[in-house]
């Protein structure tokens, strides 16, 4: 009896280390470190990472500091979203000459399911009850989560009453097959998939309501898209929780940056 016991405590304990080991198999690789100009651009990915909408990467935390011990400032022209692929950030060029620069950081991975209550499929257009929050609040960790399927009434009642919305007047709302309000948070995101696509429309518009921090967002999706054509979007939401996300740590030392 004593015997069994000692060997299934071998065992738990063996395959500990074995998904330990494993967990640390997932390299970070940078897939590019070029000087544009009047910037520096990093681009990070995860090396044999799936490249569809289950298996998606963020920049959570990054810091990076020339030989000269300059940290270089982010010029936000690059928005943190969750990627298929790569991440990308650009940095300002930095005041002192360099040869290399030292990287450290964390990505945020990010595997959306259904069994992890972190890939909801919410239904068509048609079905959804408009200029409301789909998201219902104890999927999100805090009640700062908003997404819904909003028209142009509700967009110009949100925008009326700012003193600057002289280019907002100008918007021809019927040229958009979509639009929806969304808001997230520092520590749990999200991104809309449309019709099975988390890469989706062109002549995107998005507008940001300062006092609410509300955004809305209005898309071309197709070509002459008729109406029932609307009506037959389907969204889906791809949500952060705890399970669904791991943040892997990096750090690379020494890394030349090229100039183009």
């Amino acid at each position: 009896m004593q015997s069994k016991f000692v060997t299934g405590k071998i065992i738990i304990f063996t395959s500990f280390i074995i998904s330990s080991f494993l967990y640390s198999q997932e390299k970070v690789i940078i897939s590019n470190a070029k000087q544009y100009g009047d910037f520096i651009e990093l681009s990070l990915e995860i090396e044999n990472k799936p490249n569809d909408k289950f298996h998606l990467i963020k920049i959570d935390t990054i810091t990076t500091k020339t030989n000269k011990d300059e940290f270089l400032k982010d010029n936000h022209n690059v928005e943190q979203i969750f990627q298929r692929a790569n991440v990308l950030i650009r940095y300002q060029i930095p005041s002192k000459k360099f040869k290399t620069v030292d990287i450290k950081g964390k990505l945020r991975y990010f595997k959306p399911a259904e069994q992890n209550k972190s890939y909801l499929k919410l239904d068509k257009v048609k079905n959804l009850k408009k200029n409301t929050n789909l998201i219902n609040p104890n999927t999100a960790n805090t009640n700062v989560l908003y997404f819904s399927i909003v028209d142009s009434e509700e967009i110009k009642k949100a925008f009326i009453k700012l003193k600057d919305n002289e280019n907002f007047k100008k918007i021809d709302f019927k040229f958009y097959d979509l639009m929806y309000a969304f808001k997230s948070s520092k520590n749990q995101d999200f991104l809309p998939v449309v019709n099975d696509e988390i890469e989706f429309g062109y002549n995107n518009l998005t507008l940001r309501n300062p006092e609410t921090g509300i955004s809305y967002k209005m898309i071309k999706l197709k070509k002459e898209m008729t109406d029932s054509e609307r009506n037959e979007i389907r969204i889906d939401l791809l949500i952060e929780n705890k399970v669904s996300v791991k943040k892997i740590p990096f750090e690379f030392n020494t890394v030349e940056i090229k100039n183009l």
